[in-house]
């Protein structure tokens, strides 16, 4: 499947005056927002993707599939799909 097909499990948007992070796991990646950004969160829809464990820290959120060890999380902004990757700053996006 294409990942532009991939279901949305999740909206984020940055309100804050710093960047957050979206810390996405089992296999670590990280997508980077800077105030005003806001994505959808894409899966490959499994079995065990759902229901996601979402977790607020200091700097952001923490975001685990239910039991899929690998998602293959993708984001969706400003219309563009991007793998997410460790690290993946969207302003490199623009």
């Amino acid at each position: 499947m294409n990942p532009s097909n991939y279901p949305v499990v999740g909206k984020f948007k940055n309100d804050t005056k710093s960047e957050i992070n979206l810390y996405l796991e089992m296999i670590p990646e990280q997508v980077t927002l800077s105030p005003g950004d806001e994505v959808e969160l894409l899966a490959r829809p499994t079995e065990n993707l759902l229901p996601l464990n979402v977790q607020r820290v200091q700097d952001g959120y923490h975001i685990h599939a239910h039991k899929e060890w690998d998602p293959d999380w993708h984001v969706r902004y400003r219309e563009k799909v991007i793998k997410a990757r460790t690290p993946t700053r969207l302003m490199d996006h623009l």
